[in-house]
């Protein structure tokens, strides 16, 4: 058939282009992309077998075999690890070691390509199988849902495929290779494995774009020294209608630690600072950097007296923690302005100018301390009197 021999040259053409595509892919994308770029390769290899008119049957089926078993393991692999999940390795190279046993020995004692293709099949179908339950309840974005439908529609059409073949042949029917190459059902099957292998790249290509994307969105939205959210990332985070807190800290006297103990230790501190934020403050609060050793923070459904006890906790643990190994004789401070987002405020700005304003009233009042506007409490708090949120 014509069309047999055009799948024996595109199949493995287009699986080559994808495996390589999803290799180089792993430089900007997670993982997995190296585990379906090699399991695209094998199998288009294993495509490829069927060329080598130089090797003898045997050694051709058992090559093809295991290239096959191969591309479905790491497949199988790639799902793993895209979701995180356990990788049962040991699990999943015995199925594939029993798999390859049974196609060896129908392919080596019996001389059976019947046996051979029912084996193959089979292992094939258990490799992407157990992989796909575990990851089945793992996917939150749409395009990791498409990812585990198609592979679970590889799942169904191997199984559908194998048994088929398993009714309508007998092992008496004396199947040969030139005989099954010939048949309408070799066609068919080409056929659908071409389509499903073809959407397989596509749900595959889609992630890898996708996490492209991402890494160069969160780059875009992150501070790369403090790993928290630039002004960019916190003003996408920020809802339209915020209601809340507003938290501005500012580490004091920095310049002071530039100037003596060097920007490498500058560095230093604010990496440090920024990840006691992320362990002391609220986890529902959004925490940027604006810039410089100054922190903003957006406490949701926070009053202005909760998200100052929130400023007033992490202030205590900062005064706490020790600087060994960064500062030699010196602890780091910080002040804070607190003020609850107003109805009246045109825009998150208004509340943040105000915070920042208490701020520079902590600053100027002896640093090391809370001004929450409106409220008096703690021995480090001033009260500001100014009109409530309302």
């Amino acid at each position: 058939m014509v069309l047999m021999d055009n799948f024996a040259f595109l199949l493995p053409f287009f699986m080559t282009v994808f495996g390589v595509l999803f290799l180089l892919a792993r430089f900007w994308s997670g993982v997995s992309a190296t585990q379906w770029g090699l399991g695209f390769l094998a199998a288009a290899a294993g495509f490829c077998v069927p060329l080598m008119s130089f090797a003898p049957v045997v050694v051709q089926a058992l090559l093809a075999d295991f290239l096959f078993l191969a591309a479905f393991f790491l497949y199988g692999e790639a799902l793993l690890v895209r979701f995180g999940k356990s990788l049962t390795r040991p699990l999943r190279l015995s199925l594939a070691s029993i798999g390859y046993l049974a196609i060896a020995f129908a392919v080596v004692v019996w001389g059976d390509l019947r046996s051979e293709l029912i084996f193959s099949d089979i292992a094939c179908a258990v490799l992407i199988g157990v992989p796909v339950i575990q990851v089945v309840r793992a996917p939150r974005r749409r395009i990791d849902v498409v990812l585990v439908a198609i592979c679970g529609l590889v799942l169904v059409e191997t199984v559908t495929r194998v048994s088929l073949f398993a009714l309508l042949t007998s092992s008496g029917d004396g199947l040969s290779l030139e005989s099954y190459m010939q048949s309408a059902y070799a066609y068919y099957s080409q056929l659908g494995a071409s389509i499903i292998a073809f959407l397989l790249a596509l749900a595959v290509l889609g992630t890898v774009v996708s996490d492209v994307i991402g890494r160069y969105r969160h780059a875009a939205e992150h501070d790369a020294l403090s790993l928290l959210l630039n002004r960019r990332g916190f003003d996408q985070r920020i809802p339209k209608q915020p209601q809340g807190a507003i938290v501005v800290g500012d580490i004091d006297n920095f310049k002071d630690i530039n100037d003596r103990f060097g920007h490498a230790i500058g560095d230093l501190v604010i990496s440090s600072f920024a990840e006691l934020l992320r362990q002391h403050f609220p986890k529902q609060a959004i925490i940027a950097r604006f810039g410089g050793e100054e922190f903003v923070a957006f406490l949701p459904d926070h009053s202005a007296n909760e998200a100052g006890t929130a400023a007033e906790k992490f202030r205590k643990a900062l005064g706490a923690h020790s600087w060994e190994g960064i500062l030699s004789d010196r602890q780091i401070s910080a002040s804070f302005g607190v003020t609850a987002i107003a109805k009246s405020d045109f825009a998150l700005q208004d509340a943040i100018s105000r915070a920042d304003a208490y701020l520079y009233d902590a600053k100027r009042n002896g640093r090391n301390r809370v001004i929450v506007e409106g409220t008096k409490q703690f021995d480090h708090i001033k009260l500001v009197h100014a009109a409530p949120a309302r």
